[in-house]
């Protein structure tokens, strides 16, 4: 494993990801990447979709 960055609009989300958020969660979770970052890394395949770590 590498780890390398990825512009996220090269992301593509996994169809078969069963998490779906509410629009209300979505805002929660965009304000603490604005106020803390990304603290973990996520997981991609060799096609940019996202496997772990969303």
């Amino acid at each position: 494993m590498k780890i390398i960055k990825v512009k996220v609009a090269e992301l593509t989300l996994d169809p078969k990801n069963a998490r779906r958020h509410t629009p209300r969660n979505l805002e929660a979770i965009t304000a603490s990447l604005r106020e803390f970052g990304q603290q973990k890394p996520i997981v991609i395949d060799g096609n940019n979709v996202v496997k772990a770590g969303n």
